[in-house]
Parts: C-alpha cells; sequence; structure tokens
C-alpha cells in the first residue's frame, strides 16, 4: 500500500515530539513492511517562524526542514512540509467552529492533492485536525485510515481556554467542544484503528466512547539517544557548577498555569530534606522564560538555587544528563488521568528516577510497579485548604526521605522499564502489528 502519514497544525520541524514518536517509528516499520510511506505535514504560515526573531528562526527552521527531509529520503519516506493559511494564531490549534470552516475549505484540496497525486490507499491520522480532513476523504472516498488520537483534543481545548465547559449552552467555546464531541465519535466510528498513549487512555476510549478497536502504544524513547553517560555528566556539572548538587531537572512544557507553581513549590519541599537541591529547568520556548522567572521571584526561590536554560530539541538529550531525578508534576485538570508525557520515559532511559503527582494515573502505577520513583499528593491548587491558592506538601516529608534512601534501587531499576513499556522497539512492534 502507499500509506501516507498526516500531521496537521503540529510543530513539524522545530519540535522533537514528531520526529521522536511519530516520523522515528515509521522509518522503522518501513524496514520490516512492503508499504510506501509519504509524509506530509500540514503547517500555518504562522508557524514558519518566530515572532520575536523572524529571519533568524526562518533560516534555522529552513535548515531543520532539509535535515529532516534528507533523513527521511534516505529512508525511502518521501516527505513533505506544506504551507497552510489557517489557523492564524498559535492557540487556535484547538479550532472552533469558524476557523474549522476556514482550516477546512483551505486545506482540503491539498490532501486531495497528495492523495491523487501519490495514489495513496491508507492514511495514519495523527491528531484530530488531520482526521477531520481524512474522515471526509473516508466519507466520500472510502480512503481508510488510522486515528492516532495523542490526546483528548477537546478536553485539552478547555484546559487551553479555547474551547468551553458545555455547562455554558450559549457561548461559542461549548458549541465547538460540542461538535468536537460530536466528531470524535464520527472518527473513532470510521476508523480501522484507534490508538491512545496509556492505559487509562485506552480504557476511556473502549468504555466511554464505545471503540472496539483501540490499540495502546505509548509515547516512546530510544534508549540509544537518551542513555546515561557518567563522564559528559561530570564534565557538564563541572560546566554549571553543580557538581556536589542534587538536581531536580524539569524538562519541557507546563501543561496548565497551575503547574509551574506546583512544580516551584515543590522544589522548596523537597529541599527540606535535601538542602543541597537545586532545580534546573529545560524550556525551549523562549517567550515562556520571563513568567518562569517571575514564578520564582514570587516564592522567593534563590536565582542560585536554580538554572533556566532554553535548549533546541537535540541538546535536550545532553542537558538531562545534568539531573538526578526528573519532574513531572501536573495539577489535576480534565485530561490529566490520561497522560504519559514524551519527558517521562526520556528521564528514565538518562537514568534519572522521576517524581509525579499523584493524578498522573497513566505513569503513576508504572512508576509503582518498577519502583523508579515516587508518587506525590499535593493539594489541588486553589483548594480552601491551600495556602495563598498554592499546593500545601506533608510536612513529614516521608516520600522524599524514602527517595533518597532507595535512590540507587529506583535510578537502576529505571532502565527495565524503558525496555518493557516504553522503548522505540517497544512502539514499532506494536505498529507492525497495525501494519503488517
Amino acid at each position: 500500500m502507499n500509506i501516507l502519514v498526516l500531521t496537521s497544525i503540529e510543530r513539524a520541524f522545530y519540535s522533537s515530539i514528531i520526529e521522536y514518536q511519530l516520523l522515528e517509528p515509521i522509518i522503522e516499520v518501513n524496514k520490516h513492511t512492503s508499504h510506501k510511506f509519504i509524509y506530509l505535514g500540514l503547517i500555518p504560515l504562522a508557524f514558519w517562524v518566530s515572532r520575536r526573531e523572524p529571519v533568524k528562526s526562518f533560516k534555522e527552521y529552513r535548515i531543520n526542514r532539509k535535515r529532516i527531509k534528507k533523513w527521511l529520503n534516505e529512508n525511502e519516506i518521501s516527505c513533505f512540509f506544506i504551507p497552510i493559511l489557517f489557523p492564524i494564531r498559535h492557540k487556535d490549534f484547538y479550532l472552533r467552529i469558524l476557523w474549522l470552516v476556514l482550516y477546512t475549505i483551505t486545506t482540503y484540496p491539498i490532501l486531495v492533492y497528495f492523495l491523487f497525486r501519490y495514489k495513496i490507499d491508507f492514511i495514519h491520522s495523527r491528531n484530530y485536525p488531520a482526521t477531520w480532513l481524512t474522515f471526509i476523504l473516508k466519507s466520500w472516498l472510502g480512503i481508510p485510515y488510522n486515528f492516532d488520537m495523542r490526546d483528548l483534543y477537546p478536553e485539552k481545548g478547555i484546559e487551553a481556554g479555547i474551547f468551553t465547559d458545555p455547562a455554558h449552552k450559549f457561548m461559542c467555546g461549548a458549541w465547538s467542544y460540542r461538535l468536537w464531541k460530536f466528531l470524535e465519535q464520527g472518527f473513532i466510528k470510521s476508523a480501522s484503528h484507534v490508538i491512545t498513549t496509556s492505559e487509562p487512555f485506552k480504557e476511556y476510549v473502549a468504555t466511554k466512547l464505545k471503540c472496539s478497536k483501540v490499540n495502546l502504544i505509548p509515547n516512546c524513547v530510544n534508549p540509544k539517544r537518551f542513555k546515561p553517560d557518567g563522564e559528559k555528566r561530570e564534565e557538564l556539572r563541572i560546566k554549571y557548577g553543580i557538581q556536589d548538587k542534587f538536581v531536580l531537572i524539569h524538562s519541557g512544557a507546563f501543561g496548565t498555569p497551575k503547574d509551574l507553581p506546583l512544580t516551584l513549590k515543590y522544589f522548596l519541599h523537597f529541599k527540606k530534606v535535601k538542602p543541597n537541591a537545586k532545580l534546573v529547568i529545560l524550556c525551549g520556548t523562549k517567550k515562556n522564560l520571563p513568567k518562569i522567572l517571575q514564578e520564582a521571584r514570587k516564592l522567593d526561590i534563590n536565582s542560585s538555587d536554580f538554572i533556566l536554560l532554553s535548549p533546541k530539541p537535540d541538546e535536550v538529550p545532553e542537558l538531562l544528563l545534568l539531573g538526578d531525578a526528573g519532574l513531572h508534576l501536573e495539577s489535576m485538570a480534565i485530561a490529566t488521568p490520561y497522560c504519559i508525557s514524551v519527558k517521562d520515559g526520556e528521564y528514565l532511559a538518562t537514568g534519572l528516577p522521576i517524581i509525579v503527582t499523584l493524578w498522573l494515573k497513566g505513569i503513576a502505577p508504572l512508576i509503582e510497579k518498577y519502583d523508579v520513583g515516587i508518587v506525590v499528593n499535593p493539594l489541588e491548587i486553589g483548594s480552601t485548604s491551600a495556602r495563598g491558592g498554592l499546593p500545601v506538601f506533608s510536612e513529614d516529608n516521608k516520600n522524599e526521605i524514602y527517595f533518597l534512601k532507595n535512590y540507587k534501587r529506583l535510578k537502576k531499576n529505571s532502565s527495565q522499564l524503558v525496555n518493557e513499556v516504553l522503548s522505540l522497539e517497544i512502539a514499532v512492534r506494536k505498529l507492525l502489528e497495525i501494519y503488517k
């Protein structure tokens, strides 16, 4: 078959997620099948440059596009990055009704062209906006597809403040949410296979959305890219002056506005047990750096107690070596229980035990089963029991004491969880079951 791998409104050439979680597994699948894979990224014009540094960013993104195309072509996969008009703003990834209409009118002809130009037999569709286009194709032309959900798009839209809780009947955001929930049912019924990223996510789709063809393929990590390296670690820690510190590291975005203060507050909590603890934050989005600094000042965190870096995606594997433990602390939100983040596997593959909040039902049970970290239970931010709207942690620090006392064992166990659940090899094996 000729299989089109489709993404839409995603940062395909300046985010490592598309490379590591989609393209790399597809490359491996391609080596073991006779299918012909073609990758198409439909990317809004606003994503082609950064507003802060338009000229510099355009040059960097062009280099990235060339690199990705060369990489895919060397692996016999055609690659196309196509600019689209809508949505105009980054935050409109969550498409309200008007934007959905404009997006469909301007983007659908591009997909139809590729369909006939490359004689597409099947589509691997990643995320809801892409699947909306493939759903239309299936309805009109009978082209089958797999629905790679990634997350619960309507619920994440509420978390982002774009959609509105359906209880608000007369608000545009509520109608947009209802529309996507209606379309979601159509996508799932029409798809050949539905792909989810965690056990709770799979259970939700199977039971709540009544899908009998759901597959679990967690966000994976390539242990050849993310791995322990004692010599490089020592060199980096000397460079940053933290060789005698116990480093908690946070990589990637903070999912909701509550997650940043939650992480900073937990760092202060951890320091009660480990006074020489230091926090390293890796934030790839430069515009968010001032906000992080502002929140740290609000909590009176000394500037000598944390390091804030804005790495490029290919710098992250090396910078994770700075850490002794990885942080994935999320407050309770609508989609939180279904989450396994990309950073979880990256921490563990680097040899870092991880600390998560109990609401992360996708990863928390695995942490306890494989004994690779701790699950903490702060009071929810904004609750009546929280002081000043911030989370409150237990005063006895028994979780942190356990973590430090058993640190060597937790660190040693991390590779087993990666090898048995989160490795690239596991993801490829499960994809091959779908595309055999």
